[in-house]
């Protein structure tokens, strides 16, 4: 399942067809290995709590038809948490999330890891900057 994550502002995105590729109108990267469960991970470490809530950090924000493309919203909280991480912090984050299971069973390299979190903690910063959501189009 290929997942994208862009920013834009609510109105943009709520203009958004389903045959419409966000690469197209918004800034993106590319969610690469790191699926729902793995990021979850990330967004428990980050917001210190637990998986459960972590998994419901991705709000589904609408589906484009009924069987997919779908849209979801990084939970505000989150996207606040993650934006204020230091380069340091990144770095600690990175650390402990190569010990969880999901991304274990990925087998990354390090720097994969470092690579995706610096990007997704720049989308943020400039999502809170510039009061813009960070969205997750999925295909499945």
């Amino acid at each position: 399942m290929h997942q994208i994550f862009f920013i834009g502002h609510q109105e943009d995105v709520a203009e958004l067809e389903v045959d419409e590729n966000p690469a197209n109108s918004f800034v993106c990267m590319s969610s690469q290995q790191f699926h729902r469960d793995a990021r979850a991970q990330l967004y428990a470490l980050v917001c210190g709590g637990f998986l459960a809530d972590a998994l419901e950090m991705e709000l589904l924000d609408r589906e484009l038809a009924d069987e997919g493309p779908y849209l979801y919203r990084l939970e505000e909280t989150l996207m606040g948490k993650l934006a204020d991480l230091e380069e340091d912090q990144v770095e600690d984050f990175a650390s402990l999330w190569t010990e969880c299971e999901e991304i274990e069973a990925l087998d990354l390299d390090a720097n994969d890891l470092l690579d995706f979190i610096f990007l997704l903690v720049h989308f943020c910063q400039t999502a809170c900057n510039d009061d813009l959501g960070v969205y997750i189009y999925s295909d499945s």
